[in-house]
């Protein structure tokens, strides 16, 4: 894996902070998640409500960005692709975690789904160096 990619994922493993951004009536509507995985080959994954506004979003507009905010590394990523809101059982099993309990019933609650966003794009900012680094993830 490249030294970008690697610092990329690093950001995003310190990061305290995930906002996850879609478009809604012409403007981003940004919302703070919690992510519950990555893919060094470009994938991001979230938990959420399928009656969630994110969710209607997502179907009428699936290109999403995603900022995460390492305050003590002095570092910001912005993560840019195409979110695809998952319902299959097993992999909603695989992601379940039981802390979720409070929100859904289970991983067989039909309110409880992940969203998965494929990356095609990212970019961090190293603040103390001035540097933009780009990270394409399309071939």
């Amino acid at each position: 894996m490249a030294e970008a990619e690697e610092k990329l994922w690093e950001i995003v493993e310190e990061s305290e902070i995930a906002l996850f951004i879609t478009q809604a009536d012409g403007y981003p509507r940004v919302r703070p998640m919690t992510l519950i995985a990555y893919e060094e080959e470009g994938g991001v994954w979230f938990a959420t409500s399928k009656s969630s506004r994110k969710v209607e979003e997502i179907g009428k507009n699936p290109n999403v960005t995603v900022c995460f905010l390492d305050l003590e590394g002095s570092a910001y990523a912005q993560l840019f692709g195409r979110a695809e809101v998952i319902e299959d059982r097993e992999v909603k099993e695989e992601f379940w975690d039981e802390e979720w309990e409070e929100y859904w019933e289970g991983p067989d609650d039909p309110d409880y789904v992940l969203i998965h966003v494929q990356v095609q794009k990212a970019e961090y900012y190293l603040l103390e160096a001035d540097e933009l680094w780009v990270v394409d993830f399309e071939e």
